[in-house]
């Protein structure tokens, strides 16, 4: 018995740098990924060559959102019935042929079907299989495994943006769709290859591990038996309330701050007005685009950041202390940019839109972590794009309730203390989450 546990462990140890390059690649591939987020680089050439309206435009986006959480599912699906390798010479043909046909464009129909469609399942497919593949290798850090991977799918577009921007100005929007196909076929398609399941023999010691310091489920659920528990729902209402806030400021977060550093309603009160008028005065509109994007972009680095900072959090100190913090989180950054707004402190925006950042990205990697850690590895794949759909009705809710608050009163004031209410009751909600009960 001793020569035999000796043998796992001398496998294991010898299988551990294996591990690490899985994680590597997985790491740039949830990289370019998240140029998904990116799309809004190609909304101006687009708008200026067609005479297409922000509204049209932005239906590319809402439909991206809708075809990811789709296509994760379906990766969940396939995973089960072929292996990760087919599922992933799938996702290189769908992102290849969605942005290399978005280069042909002439008509909304046609991008809303390339770009919304195919590149968004495409996208899906490849985020699903590649955190489900490498997650197996690492039963007992599913926490820092998966904020840390999570990390590059949320700092991709702060990282590429500029890329993409320098190949926009020197390509054209139709040159830049087709590279970026023929990047990610390359890129894929070459990780198809490399990634790989691990072995029973390499897994069980760490998952034996990881259950006795009950890090992971004692038993692996399969999404029947996962949407069956109150632990699951309880969960995706917490989700829910914390994913639409953080997509709304993700959808408006240039806008809010080009309204403070403007002027344009930016607070109720007098002094509120006065310093927005100063603004106004001093800075440019270029400038003050300048600055609302760099702001953005705060958000774009808090997002990767929290997805790691929570991952070593979830597996150092739990659940309960995760999703207290984030939910607390999201109510400061509101508050911040509520008295952001009212007395026109520019810095304290950008404070509340780092807060929100954190929380946003911290919020993602508990998705995740919290799949395996409640339910097991086992089905982790279908398990997170059952999980992922809470994101539809929060990137429905949350970016509308910004809007019509702006085009209400003419001030994103009022909205950011609606999602400080959103806060508090993700917070309220968070105590009710528990462990499922073994079956």
């Amino acid at each position: 018995m001793s020569h035999a546990a000796s043998q796992t462990h001398a496998t294991a140890t010898q299988t551990t740098p294996h591990r690490l390059l899985y994680f590597f690649v997985a790491f740039v591939l949830l990289m370019f990924f998240g140029l998904i987020y990116a799309w809004s680089l190609f909304v101006d050439p687009l708008e200026a060559e067609f005479g297409w309206d922000r509204s049209a435009t932005s239906v590319v986006f809402t439909l991206s959102i809708i075809t990811f959480c789709a296509g994760m599912l379906v990766a969940g699906a396939l995973e089960e019935r072929t292996s990760p390798r087919t599922v992933m010479l799938i996702t290189a043909a769908c992102l290849g042929l969605g942005l290399i046909a978005s280069a042909f464009t002439e008509s909304l129909p046609f991008i809303y079907a390339t770009y919304g469609v195919l590149v968004g399942a495409g996208v899906g497919l490849g985020t699903d299989v590649v955190m489900s593949v490498t997650l197996k290798w690492f039963p007992d850090k599913q926490g820092l495994a998966s904020g840390a991977m999570l990390m590059g799918f949320g700092g991709g577009t702060m990282l590429l943006s500029p890329v993409v921007t320098t190949m926009l100005g020197a390509l054209g929007w139709r040159m830049t769709f087709g590279a970026l196909g023929a990047v990610f076929v390359v890129l894929v398609g070459a990780g198809a290859f490399i990634m790989k399941l691990p072995t029973p023999e390499y897994v069980k010691p760490l998952l034996e591990k990881a259950r006795q310091n009950a890090t992971v489920a004692a038993v692996d659920m399969t999404g029947s038996q996962m949407v069956r528990t109150p632990t699951f729902w309880v969960f995706m209402v917490y989700l829910m309330l914390v994913t639409c806030g953080g997509l709304a400021l993700i959808s408006q977060a240039v806008p809010a701050a080009m309204e403070l550093l403007m002027g344009a309603g930016a607070g109720a009160g007098a002094s509120g007005a006065a310093a927005g008028a100063g603004a106004s005065a001093v800075l440019s509109e270029a400038e003050a685009l300048m600055l609302a994007t760099a702001a953005m972009g705060s958000v774009s680095a808090m997002n990767g950041l929290g997805r790691l900072i929570n991952g070593f959090i979830w597996d150092k100190f739990g659940y309960r202390v995760c999703l207290t913090w984030i939910a607390v989180a999201f109510a400061a950054g509101m508050l911040c940019c509520a008295f952001a707004m009212m007395g026109g402190n520019f810095p304290l925006l950008v404070a509340g839109f780092m807060l929100l950042g954190l929380m946003y990205g911290g919020n993602m990697c508990s998705m995740s972590a919290m799949v395996g850690t409640f339910f097991g590895p086992k089905y982790y794949g279908i398990n997170y794009a059952i999980a992922t759909c809470q994101m539809i009705p929060a990137a429905i809710v949350g970016p509308q309730i910004l809007a019509l608050s702006q085009m209400g009163s003419g001030s994103y004031l009022g909205a950011f203390w609606v999602f400080f209410g959103v806060a508090i009751a993700a917070l309220a909600v968070s105590f009710f989450i528990k462990p499922p009960k073994a079956a």
